[in-house]
């Protein structure tokens, strides 16, 4: 019995070795183990343990699996492709509602009923064929050597016509012109825009094809849309003219960017004619010193763009006889062109001016440094002269 009973113990003590082996083994081969044996994460191993079969059958020179090359609607996704290049290589803007409509409408030529031009459909297509979309308000300013220097100069010759006229806050305004279309080159017009310091907006001007135009925003036509010297005449006219204490020609000073067609001297007999003093912003820096390029221009095309999109989305419009969709009409967009600048907020534009350095207390309380020119000398005409004369000299 002793004897039986050790080799039961003894047995025993080498099923437990052996059943302890197999049990260590099966530790250093599970998840977590292979996870850390290898360096990747446990749920990475868990996944390929599940898809283990199908990785077995996969292509073995290949590095991941990055969905199919070719879409179900092959010959869809090459035209709009092309459709694509083409229109970016005329330089126009294409987002995604553009890419589906366009799919929408190839789609139509082609009788192909269950093609629906979903928003999934549209960013595997761009996948597929290497296509991005980029948000572009402007290009990117690089400030000059020298923009401290033209800074100074431009702060010291605001200042000092300030001191001088006391001009009011609704005397000090800024101007710019910019462009404005969407998809459609055929839609391209030009917008001169007008602020106040005291948060005013002054009727939106613009350069169309000449069309009947909603009341409320003053319209002119040039062959092609662009501002010129006898349009910038006519805008000092008709909208800066326009403003509160215009007719009786209260002394005002007026910011514009460096522009050739606002440094001829027609443009500067007509400043001189309605009692005001032109300040030229330096080239190189309108990002930092235009009111309307630093806080009006980026939210007021933001609202414009989305109302576009708005009407692409709505579908009534009119189609062409070859399913395309009809241009945008110059009245429409002059309509958006006024809900859009209604849009800004003066609090922005009062707030722009001080940033642009125009209309900060002249106690120096709104400024980080106070800059004073260097003694004084009068000139014949202070809206042809400034602290630096490659800056504000006209």
């Amino acid at each position: 019995m002793e004897r039986q009973s050790d080799h039961l113990e003894k047995s025993g003590s080498k099923v437990g070795q052996v059943n302890q082996q197999q049990r260590r083994s099966y530790d250093s081969s599970n998840n977590c183990q292979a996870a850390k044996k290898y360096g990747v994460t446990e749920c990475n191993v868990r996944r390929w343990r599940a898809q283990k079969e199908r990785l077995k059958d996969a292509n073995s020179q290949r590095k991941s699996y990055r969905g199919p090359q070719s879409g179900r609607f092959s010959e869809i996704d090459r035209r709009v492709f092309e459709y694509v290049r083409e229109k970016r290589s005329e330089g126009m803007p294409i987002t995604r509602v553009v890419i589906q409509l366009k799919a929408l409408e190839i789609a139509r030529e082609l009788n192909i009923s269950e093609f629906k031009a979903s928003l999934g459909w549209c960013r595997r297509m761009m996948r597929r064929n290497g296509l991005a979309l980029r948000r572009r308000t402007s290009l990117a300013q690089h400030l000059p050597l020298d923009f401290g220097e033209k800074l100074l100069s431009f702060q010291r010759f605001v200042i000092n016509l300030r001191k001088k006229h006391s001009y009011p806050l609704d005397q000090i305004g800024n101007a710019d012109q910019t462009p404005v279309y969407f998809d459609m080159p055929t839609s391209r017009v030009t917008v001169m825009l007008t602020c106040l310091a005291d948060g005013n907006k002054l009727p939106p001007y613009v350069i169309v094809p000449k069309e009947p135009m909603p009341a409320g925003i003053i319209v002119r036509a040039q062959e092609k849309g662009w501002m010129e010297t006898g349009l910038v005449v006519d805008w000092l006219k008709v909208v800066w003219g326009g403003r509160y204490g215009g007719l009786r020609k209260k002394r005002y000073m007026l910011v514009l960017d460096a522009f050739r067609g606002h440094l001829t001297e027609p443009v500067k007999s007509q400043v001189r004619a309605m009692n005001g003093d032109l300040v030229i912003i330096p080239g190189g820096v309108t990002s930092q010193l235009q009111v309307l390029d630093a806080v009006v221009n980026k939210p007021f095309k933001d609202n414009l763009r989305k109302r576009y999109t708005e009407w692409l989305l709505s579908g009534n419009h009119a189609l062409t006889r070859t399913w395309k969709i009809q241009k945008l009409s110059v009245r429409l967009l002059c309509e958006w062109i006024l809900q859009a600048w209604d849009a800004v907020s003066s609090q922005s534009i009062i707030h722009g001016f001080k940033k642009c350095c125009i209309s900060n207390a002249l106690d120096g309380s709104e400024d980080d440094a106070l800059w004073e020119e260097q003694g004084s000398d009068d000139s014949e005409s202070e809206s042809e002269h400034s602290g630096a004369e490659d800056v504000c000299e006209e």
